[in-house]
């Protein structure tokens, strides 16, 4: 009927969370090759998290790195001749030259465009799917509007999130490394892991007016600071034809995935259902308490971002 997915980045966080809700997991952290226990940078931990993903009775999906200089080359398709090994479900990829590689290796395995992959139109949904992709991400600051005419003007699934922060910017240097005082960088290979605590960049008066904004930094990818919230309009997401949904995860403590994941699927099997109208008042408590600096709707109706919309 649909498919609700979020992402895990390593073995530790797929123990420690609560993923029954999900249909699928994205394992990696797309944005820092050097995260402790990476998937998305340590070949000899893919078999462990496909397996318990598998035994789960969920798909894999493997996150490839989202910006690799030529120099990380080497190991990059290390880790794809390991993966192609194992039997993931997909490839996920934001750099059109991973993709290349994909088709050069003669690679069989469904290939989802990521975020970074900044897709807008249904022009180049329609080129990628030349070039085995299967599934996008579009790009964030698309409106709803906006995506439904890609997934329906384009032979391709379309991925559409539904809760957590937003990722804006991905960059290949750690900002919060840059910036923290004592830390050792990554390029000795002793990185002190700031990232492992919340940073925060945040203007204003802090009095909830429009004057005030936060992000959420996470070394090498910004995101927003509030979480995207979509659960009041699950009604209308159906209604739109979408069928795979997903939930950000990066950063956030063990118990989110499963607390959000638990409130997406029954919001959603109850407008598949055709059980409009459902109170969402509980709902909303919960996840509002999850978000320290509040919800919003991101960009999906035409607004900069900031803003929660309501139903009503």
């Amino acid at each position: 009927m649909f498919e609700l997915s979020t992402d895990a980045c390593n073995i530790k966080k797929l123990r420690d969370g609560d993923f029954s809700a999900y249909n699928a997991i994205y394992l990696g952290d797309f944005s820092c090759p050097e995260y402790p226990q990476n998937f998305s940078s340590n070949a000899n931990k893919l078999k462990e998290g496909l397996e318990l993903v598998k035994s789960r009775g969920q798909k894999a999906y493997l996150r490839l790195y989202a910006v690799p200089s030529n120099h990380d080359m080497p190991w990059v398709l290390d880790l794809i001749d390991a993966a192609l090994e194992l039997s993931f479900d997909a490839f996920e990829v934001h750099n059109l030259g991973l993709l290349r590689v994909l088709q050069e290796k003669k690679s069989t395995v469904p290939v989802h465009l990521g975020v970074f992959g900044n897709l807008y139109t249904h022009e180049t949904a329609k080129l990628l799917k030349e070039y085995g992709v299967t599934r996008v991400y579009p790009n964030p600051e698309l409106s709803l509007k906006e995506i439904s005419y890609i997934a329906d003007n384009s032979p391709i699934d379309v991925l559409l999130p539904v809760h957590g922060k937003i990722p804006l910017v991905i960059s290949e240097t750690c900002f919060i490394m840059e910036h923290t005082d004592n830390s050792k960088p990554c390029a000795n290979g002793v990185c002190s892991f700031p990232c492992l605590e919340d940073h925060w960049l945040k203007r204003g008066r802090d009095d909830g007016s429009l004057n005030d904004w936060s992000l959420k930094d996470t070394g090498r990818m910004t995101l927003s600071g509030k979480d995207m919230c979509l659960v009041e309009h699950a009604d209308m997401l159906v209604a739109e034809g979408f069928t795979a949904f997903y939930v950000q995860n990066k950063g956030e403590a063990d118990d989110y995935a499963g607390r959000v994941g638990a409130i997406y699927r029954a919001a959603l099997e109850r407008a598949f259902a055709g059980q409009k109208d459902a109170d969402c008042t509980p709902w909303l408590t919960e996840l509002g308490a999850l978000s320290q600096e509040g919800l919003c709707n991101g960009y999906y109706f035409e607004g900069a971002g900031q803003r929660y919309i309501g139903r009503n």
